[in-house]
This record gives structure tokens, sequence and C-alpha cells, in this order.
């Protein structure tokens, strides 16, 4: 059986197959949202990816980093001056506040495929842009 599941957010493609030995299993693929204005900074596309596709997790690092002035340090290649950083606070609230009841997949119990950074270095790799977001993952 294959259906989208509308419970999360983003809606997740899902498609109902059995191990060799008959054991089923649920093969799950989030349908991000990309159409989002490439001339955009590699800040502001970020900003864009985290919001629409409700990476919470990162969207709230990457908040903080910004706050506490921390982008050159915490964030890997990123060297750029932010002149509007109270532009781009303001956005990442919006997303923040308008994600904060969706569930990610990522973020379901049963859910041990990828995390949110799995995620976006596929995204990465799908849109040939630089996401600028935190790399190391903490425990």
């Amino acid at each position: 059986m294959i259906y989208i599941n509308k419970n999360t957010f983003p809606f997740c493609y899902v498609e109902e197959k059995k191990f060799e030995w008959g054991e089923p299993y649920e093969d799950i693929t989030p349908i991000f949202n990309l159409s989002i204005d490439p001339e955009l900074s590699d800040l502001e596309y970020t900003i864009e990816v985290l919001g629409k596709n409700n990476f919470k997790n990162n969207l709230l690092k990457l908040y903080n980093i910004l706050v506490n002035r921390e982008e050159n340090v915490r964030i890997e290649n990123f060297n750029n001056l932010i002149t509007n950083r109270e532009i781009l606070l303001n956005r990442i609230k919006i997303y923040l506040d308008s994600n904060s009841a969706k569930i990610s997949p990522w973020d379901l119990q049963y859910y041990v495929c990828f995390n949110e950074n799995d995620y976006l270095e596929s995204i990465e790799n799908e849109t040939k842009r630089i996401l600028l977001f935190e790399r190391k993952e903490y425990y």
C-alpha cells in the first residue's frame, strides 16, 4: 500500500513493504518544499529551507547562533557580514511560531532512519546549494 501521511509536516510518502522473511515495514520519504528563490543569500536560503520544511532543531540553533553573534565560529565556512540581523531573526521567529505544533517525521518515536542533519545534507546535494547550519551534533 502506498499513501501520503499528512499527520507530519513535511508530509511523507509512505510505502508499505516486507522484508524477505515476511516482516512488514514502512519506507518513509519526507516531501520537502524546495521552491525557494535561488537569488537569496546562502543564509536567507537556509532559513527558508529550514522554516518551510519544519527543521525546528536547526532553526532554533541558527536563531541562537545569530542572537549570540557566533555565526563565524559555529557555522562552517561562514565569513560574511550580516547587515540585516533583526530581519533574519524575525523571519526565523515567524517560522518557529508557525511550526511549533507541527510534528516532523524524524521526531516521531518509531522513526529511526535519518535525523535533521542527514536530510539537510541530502537537500544540499539535490539543490547543489550550501546550507548554513551547525553541523556538530550534541547528544
